[in-house]
């Protein structure tokens, strides 16, 4: 079991995969695994915050 990321790690993780998104090896779940030493659900936490296929806020 891995343990959590410090918030500086997390947000240093997404940091990364912003500036990486295009040329990030694929499928990015396990590719965060093993680069960041993540659980599962810390990985897709992490590629949520990242993605630029973020969800539009409805106003």
């Amino acid at each position: 079991m891995t343990a959590p990321l410090s918030p500086a790690d997390h947000a240093g993780a997404v940091a990364w995969l912003r500036e990486n998104w295009s040329t990030a090896e694929r499928p990015l779940v396990p590719m965060l695994r093993k680069r960041f030493d993540l659980g599962p659900i810390e990985a897709v936490a992490i590629l949520r915050e990242a993605s630029p296929h973020g969800r539009e806020v409805a106003t």
